[in-house]
């Protein structure tokens, strides 16, 4: 997962151990997320996971725009790297994303991310990417 290995090193050092009042610390899966934050995360690992596609020469990744190069690493790295400041652990983001990437390698994951790359794409080019 190199998409991931690059936002976390983004962070540099270790982050500061969550406090006693961070209630995001234990946040595991997106759909415990709030929907801006989870929205961003679906979109980061569609980019991910059609990403993953195009590097392995799977047909599913032919049908989108070349992930690296038209700014779905850079959302990704965003994305992961906002997750980060709003508390949430390295742990509870690597969780996050592999999941979601496992969940979208399939044939429902594959659906799912054809019905809302538009939005996802819209969301990217918000961000100015």
């Amino acid at each position: 997962m190199p998409l991931l290995a690059a936002a976390l090193a983004l962070q540099g050092a270790s982050p500061a151990p969550p406090s006693a009042q961070d209630t995001r610390a234990d946040v595991i899966a997106i759909e415990e997320l709030p929907l801006k934050d989870a929205a961003a995360a679906r979109c980061a690992l569609a980019y991910a996971t059609v990403s993953r596609w195009q590097k392995a020469g799977d047909p599913r990744g032919a049908a989108y725009p070349d992930a690296e190069a038209n700014g779905g690493r850079e959302f990704f790295v965003r994305v992961m790297a906002q997750m980060m400041d709003t508390g949430l652990t390295r742990e509870n983001i690597v969780m996050i994303a592999t999941k979601g990437v496992e969940n979208n390698d399939n044939p429902d994951g594959e659906a799912r991310i054809r019905a809302m790359m538009p939005a996802c794409d819209l969301m990217k080019a918000t961000a100015g990417l």
